[in-house]
């Protein structure tokens, strides 16, 4: 019998094991260490590069008489060039490149270096187009360049002098894209001209030499990035750009500003992140908030310190408090980050965990006796609008709800509240719609009203018409919660029909997928939302899935640098709108 049980057990017990080795297989297959792993350890085309097309933005606002000029007076001819490796993709990424800042050059040529080498691409350009070009840019198909800062980087140096700029950047083998080391130059004429008449171009030790005999101007701008792959964190492979400003930030102790405000380029840019930087710096603003400019003395143009007495006067008339959940594990990177950007823009800002955090100087933190497991947000949620409405309820006409991964511009939420009254009870966010219950996304974060926070607080003190407990998805349960106190579901589109608020990363949004209609984000909304760039309003509020680093390239383009020579802010009345001539709005 000991025998035949024996028997038994053994196959049982491994056939046990070997189904849960399989299901490990399987688990781990779908995992994203699955595609973490496979992407270090195999070297496809990293970057997927799919047909899309984005459309054209309408609306437009800013002031560019000064980046015309520049336009004008600093004449850059730009070629990019496709490595070997790109033969397959690379042509779908050029039309990303026309479509964004390839535009703004005064010419853009396109070359494949299996087809054509650079010395013969050089001798071409010289031969054809030396006569209306002062500058050429040579980079990589993986960079992206911000033309009206290269032409105020190039203004004070006069294209008959034989000067150039350069930068190399690395190859890394957990980059998203960057599949080769590449070195990006800026020739002036004069430079050209020897490069293309002194057999400069025979082989790079005769490139070197003639170089050698020019002047260099300073490249800081360029953004080389040279740096021991042990200090490139794996993680950032999908926002690989970033990373040379963060290093910058995090190892020399440099500004976020002097890196993300006065970068000409970006390497290791993927074509979703060239539509979304496009989106960003050129479309993207805050109300009410016109962006300094600074002197170019080569031109004669003064100086302009930021006007934000728009945006200042709202600031006092739409108070908004900020009540951000943070957790221990994010609190450090996550609270740090919106602490120095768009925190400050709040009237006030609290961070509520589980337990009293410190470490971020000047971060208000509330400890809550609520657990910060994800499946009682429910109660920290309750928990933290109650410590808010009796601590600041009488300093406050709105309260913003938002997570420690989101970034919001609250300009532009003040603009958008600033006709409803506080004291009727409203609120707004992404509206979602699960079962026929509307609700606004957590992620995304949502505003109540002074009203709606009041009747909230005591609905959830008297336990009645809201969910008891603590567990519970804290958005939907909100919604919940709002309809049987008669809190009106605000619409936030803009009156274009734009979504102002977004539960995901901007690319949901702004890149059309084939498969959109399977997405489960747009079986949720409320709204439907077009693709491409008439996606997002001009003055969207807040954004989800933001990394810190983000947060502060985010912060610096929307308040300290916009493209040199742009100038915006908000929108003009309507009888400015009909006479375009008159710009008096940009206090200029």
């Amino acid at each position: 019998m000991k025998k035949l049980l024996a028997g038994f057990l053994w196959p049982l017990i491994l056939s046990t094991f070997i189904w849960l080795a399989v299901l490990e297989v399987l688990i781990f297959y779908k995992s994203t260490a699955f595609e973490d792993a496979h992407e270090y350890v195999f070297e496809p085309y990293k970057e997927n590069i799919h047909e899309f097309q984005v459309g054209l933005r309408s609306q437009r606002w800013d002031d560019d008489r000064i980046a015309r000029l520049l336009w004008q007076q600093v004449r850059v001819h730009c070629l990019v060039y496709l490595d070997d490796s790109d033969y397959k993709r690379g042509p779908r990424k050029l039309t990303h490149i026309r479509g964004t800042w390839g535009r703004r050059c005064n010419r853009l040529t396109t070359i494949n270096r299996w087809e054509i080498t650079m010395a013969e691409a050089y001798r071409r350009i010289y031969r054809e187009f030396r006569h209306e070009l002062d500058w050429l840019l040579v980079v990589y198909l993986d960079s992206f360049v911000i033309v009206e800062n290269l032409r105020h980087l190039l203004a004070p140096y006069p294209p008959n002098r034989a000067i150039y700029f350069s930068a190399q950047h690395s190859f890394f083998s957990y980059a998203h894209v960057g599949q080769v080391p590449s070195t990006d130059y800026i020739f002036s004429r004069e430079a050209l001209e020897q490069l293309c008449t002194r057999d400069c171009l025979h082989d790079d030790f005769s490139l070197k030499d003639c170089l050698g005999r020019m002047q260099h101007g300073p490249s800081d701008a360029l953004r080389a990035f040279n740096v021991p792959d042990v200090l490139v964190p794996f993680t950032m492979r999908k926002a690989f750009w970033l990373w040379p400003c963060a290093f910058q930030s995090v190892y020399d102790n440099q500004s976020w500003t002097s890196c993300f405000g006065r970068g000409v380029l970006f390497p290791y840019v993927s074509t979703i992140q060239m539509e979304i930087i496009e989106f960003v710096l050129y479309h993207l603003r805050p109300y009410g908030y016109a962006n300094p400019l600074p002197e170019l003395k080569s031109y004669n143009i003064t100086a302009r310190p930021p006007n934000n007495s728009v945006a200042h006067h709202l600031f006092r008339s739409v108070r908004i408090v900020c009540l951000v959940l943070t957790w221990p594990k994010n609190y450090l990177y996550g609270v740090k980050a919106i602490s120095e950007t768009w925190g400050r823009h709040c009237n006030r800002v609290i961070y509520y965990s589980q337990s009293k955090l410190s470490g971020v100087q000047g971060a208000e933190t509330v400890a809550l006796n609520v657990s910060d497991e994800r499946n009682k947000l429910w109660g920290k949620t309750k928990a933290a609008f109650r410590h808010a409405y009796r601590h600041y309820g009488h300093e406050a006409d709105w309260f913003y709800k938002a997570d420690d991964d989101t970034y919001a511009i609250m300009e532009n939420m003040r603009y958008m509240l600033r006709f409803h009254a506080p004291d009727t009870p409203i609120y707004f966010g992404s509206a979602f719609n699960l079962d026929s219950q509307i609700y606004m996304s957590g992620g995304a974060g949502y505003v109540l009203s002074r009203k709606a926070v009041e009747l909230f607080v005591e609905a959830t003190a008297e336990k009645s018409l809201c969910q008891h407990g603590d567990i519970g998805a804290e958005d939907f349960e909100m919604g919940r919660c709002m309809d049987p106190l008669n809190v009106t579901v605000g619409d936030s589109r803009d009156p274009y029909g734009r979504h102002r608020f977004f539960s995901l990363p901007l690319e949901y949004f702004l890149i059309p997928e084939d498969d959109d209609n399977e997405f489960w984000l747009y079986k949720y909304l409320v709204h439907s939302c077009k693709k491409g760039l008439q996606c997002c309003s001009t003055y969207s509020i807040s954004v989800h899935n933001v990394s810190p680093y983000e947060m502060h390239f985010l912060e610096t383009v929307l308040y300290e640098a916009r493209p040199y020579g742009l100038i915006t802010g908000h929108p003009p009345s309507r009888s400015l709108r009909k006479n375009r001539s008159s710009l008096g709005q940009y206090e200029l």
